[in-house]
């Protein structure tokens, strides 16, 4: 009887302690990819160009606001609570576009589709096979890349990615700071690729 009655003394205690555990759990946080905010001194910067960027393709995997990290050869884990500030698909574009812009002059970025009845001078679109870390090992990229003149249809240089950095254990901060540096370099074969057209 006793037994009974301390159990049914501690039943309200263990549900009040069962819901705030539920109510603490970690905050979400927020990543975004970056780019090294100044110009590259000394470049040959080119005439200026209006830049297209887009469409920028990303595979279904990797189309969500959590950060996927691939823990096995046929594995990935989505963080439910590491999760990017915007859609991937859409920082991807942005950064190629300011990684581009501190290699060459760029006097405007349109986004595909383009609002601006005027076009654009040079189009980059991106076609993402894999973009993801594996904890503790390396971040990956791999992609192909075309750019494309004022003529959607021409085709003026293409390339692909396939690049790679190793990471410790520092974490999700870590793999997004190593994912913007990958696509730092990306952009900035891309930006010769246009440099050469230019000339």
């Amino acid at each position: 009887m006793k037994a009974r009655a301390l159990l049914g003394s501690l039943g309200p205690a263990l549900l009040v302690a069962l819901l705030w555990a539920c109510a603490t759990t970690a905050p979400t946080r927020f990543y975004l990819l970056s780019t090294p905010p100044k110009p590259v001194p000394g470049v040959d910067r080119g005439p200026c160009v209006v830049l297209g960027i887009g469409p920028v393709e990303i595979p279904a995997y990797l189309d969500r606001l959590q950060i996927v990290v691939r823990v096995g050869p046929n594995e990935i884990q989505p963080s439910d609570f590491d999760q990017w500030g915007e859609p991937l698909g859409q920082g991807i574009a942005r950064v190629l576009a300011e990684g581009i812009s501190r290699e060459m002059c760029v006097q405007r970025v349109e986004y595909f589709p383009w609002k601006s009845f005027s076009g654009v001078d040079y189009q980059v679109t991106l076609r993402v096979g894999r973009f993801e870390a594996s904890p503790g090992q390396r971040v990956e990229l791999l992609a192909q890349w075309g750019v494309y003149g004022s003529d959607p249809k021409r085709l003026l240089a293409e390339g692909s990615l396939d690049l790679t950095e190793p990471i410790g254990a520092g974490g999700y901060e870590e793999m997004v700071a190593a994912q913007s540096r990958l696509l730092q370099v990306g952009a900035r074969q891309i930006a010769r690729a246009i440099l050469q057209a230019v000339k």
